[in-house]
Formats: C-alpha cells, structure tokens, sequence
C-alpha cells in the first residue's frame, strides 16, 4: 500500500512502533494521516519516524505523547495539524513555528503547561484553536507572531482568566468563538481589565463581518465536520 495518498488507524498501541513507522516510512504518496491510541493512557509512540511523508498536508495526532516527534519540524507540506491528548510537558511551538505551509492548528488537551507563548514564526496561520487545556492560565501573542492569523478559538480553557495578552497584534483577525470560559474570564472582557482590548477586537472584527467566507471554504480537502469526526 506505498500509494496510499490518505490513511487513519485507530487502536494504535505503544508496542506498534516501529513497524506503524517503518510503514508509514514507505508511503511517499500519502498526504493525509490520522493516528488514534488503543487507550488514553498509553502513549502514542511515532519517534522513530526518520522522516515523514514529504507531501503530507493533514495531520491528526489523537493520544499522549512522551515528547514533540522530532520530524515535526520537517512538515514542509503540512496545512492542517490537529492534536489531541498529547498532554506534552514540553513546549509545542518551537517545533513548528517555523513551517511554511500551516494553515490550521487545532490544540484539544495538547499540553500541561500553565502558559503558551507564541513569539514568533506561524506566517501563515489561519486558524488556531485551544480546547480543554485545563491548567492554562495565560495566553501571549508576541508581535510579529502569526501575523495572518483570522480566526481564533478558545473553548473549555477554565483556568484562563484574561484575554491573551497581544491579541491587539493579531491586525487580520476577523473572528473569534470564546466558548465554556470561566466567569472570571467573561468578567474580565465585559467591564473588567481586558474590556479595552476586547473593544478593540470587536470593532477590527467588524470589518470584516460581510466580507469573510464560511471557515469550510478554507479547508477544501476535508469539512469541519469530517475533521471532527476523524479526530474522535
């Protein structure tokens, strides 16, 4: 199966390495791949992995990871990466701040850290997502950091109190979903510290409120809903 251009597996098991790797090693056609771990508690395992597929363009990561895979770095192709359950110590973002092609990065339970700072590189991404980070209490956007980013998502994130510091830098946004935030959170951009800012974003927001297209008309390989669906 070397012409493989998509492929999913789900139930992938710790002991499953190094032949899922040395497979996946084989498919230089494949551009879209999904891994799922057998259990949540086992880690998925994809470092032995010389080098990825060079024309991978999607890629979902469902289960713990030990550490950032080492060919992260090397996703020159990649649009679309979506992570679940990584719950990664480490710190994602220098790993793939500087890929050329990322359009869409979704963040669902990918890290255990308490702050994510983006600093730099992500030139052109698109759409961000954090779901259920559940020790994440602070947000911050550098300028100069994801210079194109337009749409912004924060869903089930109840430790974070404020908006993300820097999001005044974020020039293109055109929109922003806040869903299942904490009181304090809600509090903050109605009357509270970030009220200013929050303003600020809502009237950049404006501009664009006739003039944007449907997120969907963004991903044409695969809709909202199938992304969902695969990343179950």
């Amino acid at each position: 199966m070397t012409q493989l251009s998509a492929l999913g597996i789900t139930n992938v098991k710790e002991r499953d390495e190094e032949d899922l790797c040395a497979s996946i090693q084989e498919m230089k056609v494949l551009s879209y791949l999904s891994l799922f771990v057998a259990d949540g508690e086992e880690f998925l395992r994809v470092d032995v992995l010389s080098s990825p597929p060079p024309y991978l363009v999607t890629l979902g990561l469902v289960g713990k990871l030990e550490k950032v895979p080492h060919w992260f770095c090397s996703l020159h192709s990649l649009k679309y990466l979506n992570l679940r359950g990584s719950r990664l110590e480490e710190d994602l973002q220098p790993h793939i701040e500087a890929l050329p092609s990322l359009h869409f990065l979704g963040l669902d339970n990918v890290s255990v850290r308490k702050e994510l700072c983006f600093n730099r590189g992500f030139a052109k991404l698109w759409y961000l997502q954090f779901r259920n980070l559940a020790l994440l209490n602070k947000i911050t956007i550098e300028k100069g950091a994801m210079p194109n980013l337009e749409f912004l998502s924060i869903d089930n994130c109840l430790t974070l109190e404020t908006l993300p510091q820097g999001i005044e830098h974020l020039t293109k946004l055109q929109r922003y979903i806040f869903d299942n935030v904490s009181e304090k959170f809600r509090e903050s951009i109605k009357g509270g510290v970030d009220h200013a800012r929050m303003l600020l974003v809502d009237e950049r927001c404006k501009k664009y409120t006739n003039k944007s297209l449907p997120i969907e008309d963004f991903i044409p390989e695969y809709s909202l809903q199938q992304w969902a669906d695969a990343c179950r």
